[in-house]
């Protein structure tokens, strides 16, 4: 299965060097060549798709050599205390990567039937760029190798570019410059804080191994020997050590640099506010195909970068900057929903509508829990199949009536009604109506936050009615009402003629509306059966997802547990020394109040069960110390003993 993994990736991209020597003259073959390399690809993920087992660990579907690392070797002198750099060929999915590499698949289905009589000039270019772009999607998500995600992230860029600046709108050469500044400004940024991970992991390993393996990193980090790594703030007790993040950030912290440095790049593709402005620019005027790409799959680049890096990598700064990422997050899935009720333009109107959603998804990721995280993860591949669907009816739209103003036209479900049905379903869909797959993703999300950060949550849910009464709203002037058709803006001569109706319900289909064609159906039916299989029966994706999901949570966990070993290891040492010296409070926390009650100062600040592996070494340094041993920033204030109870604290901490 290995082998076809790479097949797959690779296969679109033979596919697009093959258009290059098709005819001009030739459209027709150009897009049989090219539907037929995506249908070969999708069939070749489904059955990857088929053969994932949820209950094996780590990455699937990759070649494994005897030292236990992913892949072939590019260069570098692989094993420990190397010279080189050991960067790999390595591809693989897990539950996080499956859903998001098939969700590729499928879109690009979806593309290619949007373009398949639109676009009119220099069809095998355009063919050809979307199966470039799709290989550097696929190869996204299978890397298993920092610097081979960053080369199909990078390389992502190249063919979005020219398919919105050729086939795009009037202002595409703006819209194609600013996308592509916008995400290549962001990802040097990001390119940055990888090889920071990459120095920092060499530099605190045993071994030295340079390695730029994504697994190798991801678990060498979470238990590298080095306590300024995990110095990310200062925390109130015991407890917030456990279950919440720092009172106090510690901005010079090595991790919370990291994690800025990564956000960087993966906040401009989510797109997060406030640097979300390329996005409606780059919808509008990007051809239909490009905006179900941009919006289903490139997008989620962002969310899939901060789950593979961010949280897995930097989990203690996840945890410290959540008040700040959720603020960010839930202003996002406001304005833009407030910014899609301002619209007129149905295109614009949904890509703020991506603003919105993609803040929910944000949100339910660093809410650092197992039911906000699954419904973040399983939202990504919900407003993939959503958005995209949406974009491709505004597309049949415009095809037929070059124009895409909500105020020149009304009562579509009368001259297409198939159309409608399909508009309705993927809009309600988006506002999460139960028995649809956004619910099965933002339900969760909700409820997660909502542990995580109660105002938080309650705010993120008006941003879930602010959803459904703008999408509600485009229906009703769209697809209800009087009948209403566009003055045809357009060159072609079959589109020529005017109508405007109202409030009849017997006029016919006007001259200018052909029904829906083939391709049509065909690219926007799978996603309509995924909306409702989905909504009804998600069981089959969680389980997939949740082995990953609970492996950060897992991470994070562990974090917290070495912190509390790391206090109570500085407490030992320094706790003679305080007394011999007088004691004083120099770590930073504040000092432990003298006047507290014996009975609340042993180790039972502790709840049940989450007492780490050091308390007795802690409690030993307490008793000498009396509490005038201080705490370094990121540790928790030391509960103080004294001689009376010193035989009984051990009993009480257990209790």
């Amino acid at each position: 299965m290995a082998t076809l993994l790479v097949i797959t990736i690779f296969l679109p991209i033979a596919g697009s060097i093959a258009l290059a020597f098709v005819p001009r003259d030739n459209p027709q073959m150009a897009r049989g060549l090219a539907m037929g390399v995506g249908l070969i690809t999708l069939v070749a993920s489904l059955a990857l798709l088929a053969q994932f087992d949820p209950a094996r660990k780590g990455p699937q579907f990759s070649t494994i050599n005897a030292r236990g690392q992913y892949g072939i070797s590019w260069g570098g002198s692989p094993g420990e205390n190397q010279t080189r750099p050991d960067i790999r060929v390595a591809f693989g999915l897990d539950g996080l990567s499956l859903w998001m590499f098939v969700l590729t698949s499928l879109l690009m289905i979806t593309a290619m039937c949007s373009s398949w009589t639109s676009i009119k000039d220099r069809v095998a270019a355009h063919f050809g760029f979307l199966l470039a772009l799709e290989t550097g999607l696929l190869g996204l998500f299978a890397s298993l190798d920092v610097i081979l995600f960053y080369i199909f992230f990078e390389f992502t860029l190249i063919p979005l570019f020219f398919l919105i600046g050729i086939w795009g709108g009037p202002q595409r050469r703006r819209a194609s410059v600013t996308f592509f500044l916008y995400t290549l400004a962001g990802s040097l940024l990001t390119l940055l804080g990888v090889i920071a991970l990459v120095v920092i992991h060499y530099n605190f390993t045993p071994g030295k191994v340079l390695t730029f393996s994504i697994p190798e990193l991801t678990s060498g980090l979470s238990s590298i020997e080095w306590p300024a790594w995990r110095d990310v703030g200062q925390w109130s007790n015991f407890d917030d050590i456990l279950r919440s993040g720092p009172s106090v950030i510690n901005w010079k912290s090595p991790q919370v640099i990291v994690f800025l440095l990564l956000l960087a790049g993966f906040a401009i593709k989510v797109p997060m506010f406030p640097v979300h402005t390329w996005l409606p620019l780059a919808h509008v005027e990007a051809p239909t195909a490009g905006s179900i790409v941009l919006a289903g799959v490139l997008l989620k680049v962002g969310t899939y970068g901060l789950l593979r890096f961010n949280l897995a990598m930097t989990p203690l700064a996840s945890l410290a900057l959540f008040p700040i990422i959720a603020t960010i997050a839930v202003i996002g899935i406001i304005y833009g929903a407030l910014a899609a009720l301002a619209q007129t333009d149905v295109k614009r109107l949904v890509a703020y509508s991506s603003v919105s959603h993609m803040g929910f998804i944000v949100l339910g990721l660093f809410a650092l829990n197992a039911t906000a995280m699954e419904g973040g993860v399983i939202q990504m591949l919900n407003h993939g199949l959503t958005t995209g669907a949406l974009f491709a009816c505004v597309g049949v739209i415009y095809e037929r009536y070059h124009t895409r103003s909500m105020d020149e036209m009304s009562g579509l479900w009368k001259v297409m009604p198939l159309l409608a049905f399909f508009f309705i379903l993927a809009s309600l869909g988006s506002a999460a109506l139960p028995g649809l797959n956004g619910f099965v993703g933002e339900f969760p999300i909700l409820i997660g936050s909502f542990a995580a950060s109660p105002k938080a949550g309650v705010l993120a849910a008006t941003g879930m009615i602010l959803g459904a009464y703008y999408l509600l709203w485009m229906l009703r002037r769209v697809v209800f009402g009087p009948l209403r058709v566009p003055e045809v803006h357009g060159e072609d001569s079959s589109h020529a003629s005017s109508h405007e109706h109202a409030g009849d319900d017997h006029h016919g289909a006007p001259a200018s509306c052909p029904p829906l064609g083939w391709h049509d159906i065909a690219g926007l039916a799978p996603l309509m059966f995924l909306i409702v299989a989905i909504g009804v029966y998600p069981r089959p994706i969680i389980e997939q997802i949740q082995p990953p999901v609970n492996d950060l949570i897992n991470n994070l966990q562990l974090q917290r547990e070495r912190i509390l070993a790391d206090f109570h290891d500085k407490t030992a040492r320094e706790a003679p020394r305080n007394t011999r010296r007088g004691g004083g409070n120099n770590m930073g926390a504040p000092p432990v109040p003298r006047g507290e009650p014996k009975k609340s100062e042993g180790g039972g600040a502790h709840p049940k069960g989450e007492a780490p592996h050091g308390r007795a070494k802690s409690e030993a340094g307490t008793k000498k110390g009396e509490g005038e041993a201080g705490n370094k920033a990121g540790a928790a204030p030391q509960p103080r003993a004294d001689k009376k109870s010193e035989d009984g604290n051990s009993k009480k901490g257990g209790k």
